[in-house]
């Protein structure tokens, strides 16, 4: 009997459907906010969750049914059945959204059935190997960024340059900067010339500033209104592209394929090896110059709109808080090594990345400000939370909903609404190896479990580039911090007008990347000698 009641309930659950979102106009109010004001339609989305006691609500954009999925069991099954519920139709729409690419060549991918593993899907084992391209485009990141070599490479990279900007700043001498702005300039720079060559930014005047141009309306031009509703923004993302595509052209025609820079870790022309061996890829695949512009285009995205915000973010927590900036100052330094062959004091990014307050304030910082959709389409019928989700229809977990969940994240005293630098260190046992003795050690530990933690997506379809972020934006505050002594002045909005309060997310950027502070610091800094 107990059996028979309980298929019973879960038959009439499933027959009632999961709660929705109220709309005034059906199919209209709702696709609306959704494609032009995210951030309101997550609020309402999480307070809906709230008031129903669910895990899953469900609405329509458009005609199309979407869901938005809470919980880490949920959210596991979500990102963990590719076969079922599929992350590389997104790709196709920003394929052709941002990275312009042409009908037959989205479709070389649309048309690749075998997946991402190294087997190929069953019933596409016929597929000729260089068929697989969604296979053969993930292992360009396996082979080139993940790899240790690879990543430390384009680590070393960005901190020298970096390193060599801030340099240019007076010794012992007070300036006034604009924190994110200059982050803006510096940071950015510094990463796009580690990756994809300084011959980018010489053959294109202003490029960076046209970046981040791009940079305020990607998000809405790759998942949003249709394009012809989006004019601006589309001359927005064309002027960018004729700049990449300048720079591949000059790439192509300059670079020597048979010369000592072949297999160089940096070179001016691609930069890295990996876009290097992207742009190789590409070509060899049948996809054009412009194709490939597209590809660094989307590149610049994700190598920028993360990392940027987040050291931008970090910053400000740590120039509120003396203590904090004394401490992860106090940590960084500890990272710093002599190099044998010139006696230059350098950070080691091995060492550093392995600090336990600088891991934490890293993953709080991620955790408070990147809002993130992940998204997957249904490829048939499947059950999620008790309830039948319908063959097409979307399903997202957002991480702005899984970062604050009070039950994972919070602890007594430190709500998950609120930024907590030490909120991923715990102290445990360990053994002085100088003296023998028991002490107590901090040690990195998140506090959160890993299907609630969505800054760079999850399963399959994750950011390729997520090692070589933290790389970046930990350096970066390492070096802020080890080189300068910094305070605060006051806050102004972007026109460079007052502003009466501090710094907030920018809800423009909801669901699509970091949300940047929608205000800039002004700030004092006085670079040590």
């Amino acid at each position: 009997m107990i059996i028979y009641f309980t298929v019973a309930a879960l038959r009439q659950r499933n027959t009632i459907g999961p709660p929705t979102l109220d709309e005034t106009i059906p199919y209209v109010s709702n696709t609306i906010q959704y494609l032009t004001d995210m951030g309101t339609f997550i609020d309402r989305v999480t307070e809906r969750l709230s008031s129903t006691k669910s895990n899953i609500i469900k609405f329509n954009i458009g005609l199309t049914p979407a869901y938005i999925v809470t919980g880490p069991k949920n959210v596991q099954k979500v990102l963990g059945s590719p076969t079922t519920l599929d992350g590389n139709f997104l790709q196709l729409v920003l394929m052709d959204r941002l990275w312009d690419m042409s009908k037959h060549e989205i479709s070389k991918f649309a048309n690749d059935k075998s997946g991402r593993s190294k087997a190929p899907a069953p019933g596409t084992e016929s597929t000729p190997p260089y068929q697989r391209y969604w296979l053969g485009h993930d292992q360009l990141y396996v082979d080139y960024l993940s790899s240790r070599k690879h990543s430390d490479a384009l680590a070393d990279s960005f901190y020298r340059l970096f390193t060599r900007h801030l340099d240019e700043q007076p010794v012992d001498e007070w300036v006034t900067v604009r924190l994110f702005d200059t982050l803006k300039a510096v940071m950015a720079e510094s990463a796009i010339v580690s990756l994809f060559g300084s011959q980018i930014i010489d053959l294109n005047p202003g490029f960076v500033e046209c970046y981040w141009q791009f940079d305020e309306i990607a998000g809405r031009l790759g998942w949003g209104l249709p394009k012809f509703l989006q004019r601006k923004s589309v001359k927005t993302r064309a002027r960018l592209h004729s700049m990449t595509a300048r720079h591949i052209d000059s790439a192509w025609e300059h670079f020597d394929w048979h010369g000592p820079d072949a297999d160089s870790d940096w070179e001016p022309h691609f930069g890295s090896r990996l876009s290097r061996e992207t742009a190789k890829w590409l070509r060899e695949h049948g996809f054009s110059n412009h194709a490939a512009a597209g590809h660094t285009l989307a590149t610049l995205f994700g190598l920028n709109g993360n990392t940027v915000p987040i050291t931008a973010w970090a910053m400000i927590e740590l120039i509120k808080d003396p203590c904090l900036f004394q401490a992860v100052r106090d940590e960084a330094l500890s990272s710093y090594t002599t190099d044998a062959k010139t006696g230059a004091r350098r950070i080691d990014p091995r060492v550093l990345t392995n600090l336990p307050l600088l891991q934490s304030l890293y993953v709080e910082v991620m955790r408070m400000h990147v809002s993130f959709n992940a998204t997957r389409k249904a490829l048939e019928p499947v059950v999620i939370d008790g309830f039948a989700v319908e063959k097409g229809a979307l399903v997202q977990t957002c991480s702005r909903i899984a970062h604050y969940d009070e039950s994972v994240w919070g602890v007594e005293g430190h709500p998950a609404a609120e930024f907590w630098a030490w909120r991923h260190v715990k102290a445990a046992d360990a053994v002085d190896v100088g003296t023998g003795e028991a002490i107590r050690q901090s040690q990195s530990a998140m506090k959160g479990r890993s299907a609630s933690f969505l800054a760079y997506g999850g399963g399959h379809v994750m950011c390729p580039g997520r090692h070589f972020a933290k790389q970046e934006i930990m350096l970066a505050i390492a070096i802020l911090v080890t080189k300068f002594e910094i305070e605060f002045v006051s806050w102004i909005r972007h026109d460079g007008s007052r502003s009466d309060r501090p710094a907030q997310d920018d809800q423009m950027y909801a669901s699509f990347v970091a949300m940047p502070p929608d205000r800039d610091a002004i700030t004092r800094w006085r670079r040590k000698g």
